[in-house]
C-alpha cells in the first residue's frame, strides 16, 4: 500500500496527518443521506415511520408495505450548487461547482391476496436505485507570507533515508522499493537537500532560508456518487403492523484531483506544484430490515436496522511534481518535473451498523409531523484485506481513536392546503463524528457542524403527482494540508453551503 516513512522523532507530531490518507476517506465513504425523492427531501428525510415513499426502501424497508397501490417514481436533481469558502491562516478564498444528476428511479408493485382488511392485507415489492451520496465539490484555499512550507514536510518525511536510495539507476527504482513517492519527487525537483553530507547522508533540509515565507494555494476537485440499487419486500398486516426488508447493492465512484503549490513571491525561491490523482471505485452490499406499528390510526412508530455495507474497492492513483527555481537556490536553478508510476490498490471497507427509531403523527387529513433518530458508531468502520496483504491495523486503531458514535436527528412536517396541494418543511442535524481530543491533543474537527434546512411543495393530479424540494446544507469541517514536526500548522477551515433543487414525478396504478 501507499506508506509514509518517517523517523521516530517525527512520528508523534505527524500521526494525525500520516494516518489520515485512508482514515479520512473511510469516514467520507461511510456517510450518507436519504433525501432521494423530493417529498422526502422537503421533509428532512424523516420517513422512518411514514413509508409510502421510495426513499423509505433505504431508510426503513417496512415503508414499502404502506403502499396501497403500485407506483413508479423518477427524481432528477436538477440544480445542485456547492460553494465552499476556505480560510487558511486568515486568508479566505472560495470555489464552487454545479451538478445535475438523477437521484432516484424506482418501481413498487402491490399484491393483495384477498379483499380483506385483517390479517395479511398486501405483499409489496420494489426495485430501483437511490443516490445516497453526491461527492461533487470544488475548493480553493490560499495563504500569503506563510511561515509554514510543505517543503519542510518533504524534508522531515525523508529523514532516515540515505540520499543514494532516492536516485534511480538501471537496477534500482525508488518507487518500487518502499521510498515515499513525494520524497523522490521533492528530491528530483531540488526542493530538499542533504543536511549532513558525509555523516550518514540521511537528514534533510528544504531549500528555504531560515525565516523565509511562502505563498500557498491548494485546489481540490471532487466528483462521484454512491448509488444504492435496492430490492425490497414488505407485508401489511391489518393496516396496523408493517414489516419489510431491503437488499442493497451500492455502486461507489469517487474521483479526487488536487494541486498544492507554493511560491516565494518577488524575493523568493521560485515556485513548485504538487498534483495528486485518486480514483476509487467498487461495489458493496448490505441488508436492511424494519417495522412500523400503528397503535392508533393517527400514530406510527418505526424501527429499522442496517447492516454494515461491505465494500470491495479499487484505487488508481498517480502524482507529479514540478518546480521552477530561481538562481538563488544554486545548482538546482531551472525547471524540473518528476512523475510517479500509475499505481493501483485493492482493499475492503466495512461501514458502520445503523439503527433508526421513528415516530410520526397524522393530524386528520390536514397534516403530519415525523421525527427520525439515527444511531451510527463511526469508530466501528473497518479497513481490511489490502491487495498486498496489508491488514490496516494502524489505520483501524486510528479510526477507533479519532471517531465516535453519534445521533442524527431528522424532522419533517407536511400541511395539506387543499386535497391537491401540500406544503412541506424539514430539518436535518448530523452529529459530529470526530472525538474532541485524541491522546490529549485537540482535534481541529471538534468544531465540525452539519445541518440541512428543507422545504417544498406537492401537487396531486389523480394518479399522478409532482413534488418539488429545496434543501440548503451548511457544513463546516477542518483539514490539514500537511503537518510539521514541532510546529503547530493551522488547519484549513472549509465552510460549504449547498443549494439543492429536485423534483419527483410519480405515477400510481
Amino acid at each position: 500500500m501507499k506508506k509514509i516513512i518517517m523517523t521516530i522523532s517525527a512520528l508523534l507530531a505527524l500521526t494525525l496527518y500520516a494516518s489520515a490518507q485512508y482514515v479520512d476517506q473511510a469516514l467520507m465513504l461511510s456517510q450518507q443521506s436519504y433525501g432521494v425523492t423530493a417529498r422526502a427531501k422537503a421533509m428532512g428525510s424523516a420517513f422512518g415511520a411514514l413509508g409510502g415513499d421510495f426513499s423509505s426502501l433505504s431508510i426503513n424497508p417496512a415503508g414499502i408495505a404502506v403502499y396501497r397501490s403500485s407506483e413508479m417514481t423518477f427524481t432528477p436533481d436538477v440544480f445542485r450548487f456547492d460553494k465552499t469558502e476556505a480560510t487558511n491562516q486568515g486568508y479566505m478564498a472560495d470555489d464552487s461547482k454545479y451538478n445535475f444528476s438523477i437521484a432516484n428511479a424506482g418501481y413498487v408493485g402491490t399484491y393483495r391476496p384477498g379483499d380483506t382488511e385483517s390479517g395479511l392485507v398486501s405483499v409489496n415489492f420494489g426495485l430501483g436505485f437511490n443516490r445516497l451520496r453526491n461527492f461533487h465539490q470544488n475548493s480553493l484555499s490560499e495563504a500569503m507570507n506563510s511561515p509554514y512550507s510543505r517543503m519542510d514536510a518533504f524534508a522531515q518525511n525523508t529523514n532516515g533515508i540515505n540520499y543514494n536510495d532516492l536516485v534511480t539507476t538501471d537496477s534500482y527504482d525508488p518507487y518500487y522499493n518502499g521510498i515515499p513517492w513525494e520524497s523522490k519527487m521533492a528530491w528530483e525537483n531540488y526542493l530538499i537537500d542533504v543536511a549532513n553530507p558525509g555523516n550518514g547522508d540521511d537528514l534533510y533540509n528544504s531549500i528555504l532560508y531560515q525565516g523565509e515565507t511562502v505563498n500557498q494555494h491548494y485546489a481540490i476537485q471532487r466528483e462521484g456518487y454512491i448509488n444504492e440499487y435496492v430490492l425490497a419486500l414488505g407485508a401489511n398486516f391489518s393496516d396496523k403492523f408493517y414489516i419489510g426488508a431491503t437488499v442493497g447493492i451500492d455502486d461507489l465512484y469517487y474521483l479526487e484531483t488536487s494541486t498544492y503549490g507554493e511560491d516565494g513571491g518577488s524575493n523568493g525561491f521560485g515556485n513548485f506544484d504538487y498534483y495528486n490523482y485518486l480514483r476509487t471505485t467498487g461495489l458493496g452490499f448490505n441488508v436492511k430490515v424494519g417495522m412500523i406499528f400503528r397503535p392508533i390510526p393517527q400514530l406510527r412508530l418505526g424501527a429499522a436496522v442496517h447492516t454494515p455495507t461491505f465494500f470491495n474497492l479499487k484505487e488508481n492513483y498517480h502524482s507529479w511534481m514540478s518546480s521552477n527555481l530561481d538562481a538563488s537556490v544554486g545548482a538546482g536553478a531551472g525547471s524540473h518535473r518528476e512523475e510517479t508510476p500509475h499505481g493501483d490498490y485493492k482493499y475492503d471497507l466495512e461501514t458502520p451498523f445503523r439503527a433508526i427509531g421513528s415516530v410520526a403523527y397524522q393530524f386528520g387529513k390536514k397534516g403530519l409531523l415525523s421525527v427520525d433518530y439515527e444511531y451510527v458508531n463511526y469508530n466501528n468502520i473497518k479497513l481490511r484485506h489490502g491487495s498486498d496483504g496489508y491488514d490496516f491495523y494502524s489505520e483501524n486503531q486510528d479510526i477507533n481513536n479519532y471517531y465516535q458514535s453519534i445521533g442524527n436527528i431528522r424532522v419533517g412536517g407536511e400541511y395539506r392546503v387543499t386535497p391537491a396541494i401540500s406544503l412541506r418543511g424539514g430539518y436535518e442535524y448530523y452529529g459530529n463524528p470526530y472525538k474532541s481530543t485524541v491522546s490529549g491533543v485537540s482535534q481541529p474537527n471538534s468544531n465540525y457542524q452539519h445541518v440541512t434546512y428543507n422545504g417544498g411543495l406537492g401537487f396531486r393530479f389523480g394518479s399522478t403527482s409532482l413534488d418539488i424540494a429545496y434543501g440548503l446544507t451548511d457544513l463546516t469541517r477542518y483539514n490539514y494540508p500537511f503537518q510539521l514536526n514541532g510546529v503547530q500548522v493551522e488547519p484549513i477551515k472549509y465552510h460549504s453551503m449547498v443549494h439543492d433543487v429536485m423534483f419527483t414525478m410519480a405515477f400510481r396504478f
